[in-house]
């Protein structure tokens, strides 16, 4: 699953067994109206604290200022709608979070990346906490990796921004004995997996092309990862980028896009920062990272320590 939903699902069970009352709202396919949704949310009782994740926030921007009249609102912002597909943010979105973001009593956001991004689409000061996720003791707990499988893998849902046709052109100019493992979410009939498909026919490169859709089974996603010899993320935007942390916990070298965030939260572990515009210098990374001794972090930052983070920030 995305980093995002792991971030609230893990907080969501931290609060529900840590003595909070807790009713979870999650809007599905048969949600046809955002009158619907908020007439449920309605039933809510007046003064309570609302924990929205941005996503969401930005879809109930028509009804943000009768929320906050009513509840206690505090946002949990991932990364800023506005730049999912535009390097400068889109500013009808900008304009449409600033407002919603305005509204909110609190945000909290997951890195100090983002809070610079958050800090600067506001009018004004807002009390912006930030809580990193954690990594599951799993990644952690696995014996040191020795393979020389010459194989890529990248983790994260199959989006534009995600970047994943420049991993497929990187594999297209190393030898032919490596292989590119992709591990998320995707749609056969979705328009950015058929581009891809189409890319990776006419680079001939079907049999070292490797799709793994969702993987929720944690053994089985480590085995995919313990079995390539890099971890490739290419991503033109993210708010945090879990899946490279959980990759780098394993010991498995990292050649990851050059973001801020990435810099931020990556240090300390066997990385290289690439110019996501420059293959050969990809390739090049590629040739001179395929695994080395494995570096590992000893930081345990645990999600029952995020889920105390966010019960501090929700009961003020």
């Amino acid at each position: 699953m995305s980093g995002g939903n792991k971030y609230d699902i893990n907080v969501l069970n931290y609060l529900t067994n840590n003595y909070c009352k807790i009713i979870n709202i999650s809007p599905n396919k048969n949600i046809s109206s955002i009158l619907f949704f908020y007439l449920k949310i309605n039933r809510i009782p007046a003064q309570s604290t609302l924990l929205i994740d941005g996503l969401l926030a930005f879809k109930l921007s028509n009804i943000v200022d009768k929320l906050s009249k009513k509840y206690k609102v505090i946002l949990l912002i991932h990364h800023p709608v506005s730049f999912e597909n535009m390097k400068n943010g889109k500013i009808e979105f900008k304009l449409k979070e600033r407002r919603i973001f305005s509204k909110a009593d609190s945000i909290i956001s997951v890195s100090n990346s983002m809070k610079k991004v958050i800090q600067k689409m506001l009018n004004s000061k807002k009390e912006i906490n930030i809580i990193k996720p954690a990594v599951d003791k799993i990644y952690h707990n696995q014996p040191p990796l020795n393979t020389n499988n010459k194989t890529l893998v990248t983790t994260g849902s199959i989006i534009p921004r995600k970047n994943i046709e420049k991993c497929i052109e990187v594999l297209s100019k190393l030898d032919d004995e490596w292989k590119l493992s992709i591990i998320g979410k995707y749609h056969i009939n979705d328009s950015y997996y058929k581009k891809l498909i189409s890319f990776i026919n006419d680079k001939n490169l079907k049999h070292r092309v490797t799709f793994h859709d969702l993987i929720l089974n944690q053994d089985d996603l480590i085995s995919i990862l313990r079995n390539s010899s890099v971890y490739i993320c290419l991503s033109k935007y993210e708010g945090f980028g879990m899946a490279n942390l959980e990759s780098a916990s394993l010991g498995l070298p990292l050649i990851v896009s050059e973001l801020p965030v990435f810099r931020e939260n990556l240090r300390g572990y066997n990385r290289k920062y690439v110019k996501i515009n420059d293959t050969d210098s990809i390739v090049k990374a590629v040739k001179e990272t395929s695994y080395t001794q494995a570096i590992r972090s000893n930081n345990l930052y645990e999600w029952k320590d995020v889920g105390k983070k966010i019960k501090r920030v929700l009961y003020g």
